[in-house]
């Protein structure tokens, strides 16, 4: 049966297809927050049935014929949001979708699709009069049905006609602004998200080196739930650190023990910090402490490689007891230019792009509802509405001076760490990239000749422009290119 048969049809502000859990949790936040009742498609109509079944009474409407969906919704213009696999799901339903639409009604993809494959969906709507978006969603099941963080970007025409949709169900930051913006134009929503998430993996792994650390000088994993708890009380506020003295408190269920001692020490991931990585490369930008979180995950899934070296430890490693207050400054350090590195990355990509995405109002957004929320984010939002063109929120007071602060703690506690054979390589990625930031010179100069040695690639001087090659294997005269 298409339970939509006693519904009104043209009435629902929005529809979403897909009823997945994600799907389900917008809808029904969605419900308690626009004006209408919410409609929902899905190719099953027993996914429907047991949707409508469940919070029917929710303001929630369901439809398994895709051109009834499509009748339910408002005109000028229809909003429909694609909670769907990323890939192939995503075209099939921009195409079954496209000739039931008119000139510049809205499909907004709500998945965390790649954001070169929603380049070519929007050029691809576009010719025909759809105007699309690519959001990112942040904060889980729970974020999308309580207030999640949204990271919609494409045409800016659209956001006039999306924002009251959208503002009502974001999350809400401390001083009550909703968390979503338009991240700008194309696929910067996706990109935007695509970061958020490359962000994510190097603070998780920082958490985890810090971890490590503080376990190695003979505290028990409560023990260092307790610490994060300490830490979180501060100013290293964020999601994350409470998440992680959360878990680390957990007992096991099975042996009453710490839960943590029983969990596979691998783990893996779904792409996007792959994605951050390689998009860095291509546009030449440093995320090495993301790049080293997610080398750290496929190094721990290793397992046959980890078998071969296992009782191979170096047997002069020493002792690592450190003060936790030295082991917080080193992660507060390295948790700050992580996030500049993804910035750096957003910053440049949008130039490259000519995507014109908004970092105070992308770093505003992600202050509540989503994974990365965190204390300081509040000052770095602050700093880019000052200093907009600003290459790093970091040069600029107040983090230039905490992070000058923290650099010598950062620096001994991954020296302390490697010395007592303790693998932190997000740490040392972040005290290694600081450090070339801030020397006068560095040894890229052998770098530039060698390439010139073995390929002609030419080298730039200090005191001339211009380009030159030394003539190696003749009279090796400075030739000037």
């Amino acid at each position: 049966m298409d339970t939509s048969t006693n519904k009104t049809t043209g009435a629902a502000p929005i529809g979403i297809v897909g009823t997945g859990v994600m799907g389900a949790s917008l809808a029904r936040n969605l419900a308690r927050n626009v004006d209408g009742e919410v409609a929902m498609y899905d190719l099953d109509q027993t996914k429907i049935d047991a949707l409508l079944a469940a919070h029917g009474d929710e303001g929630l409407i369901g439809f398994s014929d895709l051109p009834d969906f499509v009748a339910a919704l408002r005109t000028s213009p229809r909003v429909i949001l694609l909670m769907v696999p990323a890939g192939g799901p995503v075209d099939a339903a921009i195409g079954s979708l496209t000739p039931l639409l008119g000139e510049g009604d809205i499909i907004i993809d709500g998945g965390n699709s790649h954001y070169p494959d929603t380049e070519r969906r929007y050029a691809s709507c576009a010719e025909n009069g759809i105007r699309f978006i690519g959001m990112g969603v942040s904060g889980g099941e729970q974020g999308a049905l309580l207030g999640p963080a949204l990271m919609p970007g494409g045409d800016p025409s659209v956001w006039a006609d999306i924002a009251p949709l959208l503002e009502p169900i974001a999350a809400k930051a401390d001083d009550g602004a909703p968390c979503v913006t338009l991240c700008g134009s194309g696929a910067s929503g996706h990109f935007t998200k695509m970061v958020h998430n490359g962000i994510e993996y190097a603070d998780l792994q920082l958490i985890a080196e810090a971890y490590a650390v503080l376990r190695a000088g003979g505290r028990t994993g409560e023990q260092v739930g307790a610490i994060f708890g300490e830490w979180n009380d501060g100013e290293g506020r964020s999601y994350l650190l409470e998440s992680a003295a959360t878990v680390l408190a957990q007992t096991d269920p099975q042996t009453g023990g710490e839960l943590i001692e029983k969990v596979l020490d691998q783990a893996k991931g779904k792409g996007t910090g792959a994605w951050t990585v390689i998009a860095a490369a291509e546009q030449g930008v440093s995320v090495s402490v993301i790049a080293e979180a997610l080398f750290a995950r496929s190094t721990s899934s290793a397992k046959d490689e980890r078998a071969a070296w296992l009782g191979a430890a170096d047997p002069v490693a020493s002792a690592v007891d450190l003060d936790s207050g030295d082991v917080e400054q080193a992660y507060l350090a390295a948790r700050l230019i992580a996030y500049q590195q993804g910035l750096s990355l957003l910053r440049v990509a949008s130039d490259h792009f000519g995507w014109d995405i908004p970092l105070a109002e992308v770093v505003r957004i992600w202050r509540a509802g989503c994974i990365i929320r965190a204390g300081f984010l509040d000052d770095v939002a602050a700093v880019y509405a000052e200093h907009p063109d600003t290459a790093s929120f970091l040069a600029v007071e107040p983090f230039r001076s905490a992070l000058l602060d923290r650099y010598r703690p950062l620096g001994e506690v991954a020296a302390a760490a490697m010395r007592g054979g303790v693998p932190v390589p997000a740490h040392a990625a972040a005290f290694n990239h600081q450090t070339m930031l801030t020397s006068g010179s560095l040894p890229t100069a052998l770098v530039q000749l060698l390439r010139d040695f073995f390929g002609s690639h030419t080298y730039e001087r200090t005191d001339a422009d211009g380009h030159f090659h030394i003539a190696w294997e003749d009279d090796r005269r400075e030739i000037r290119s």
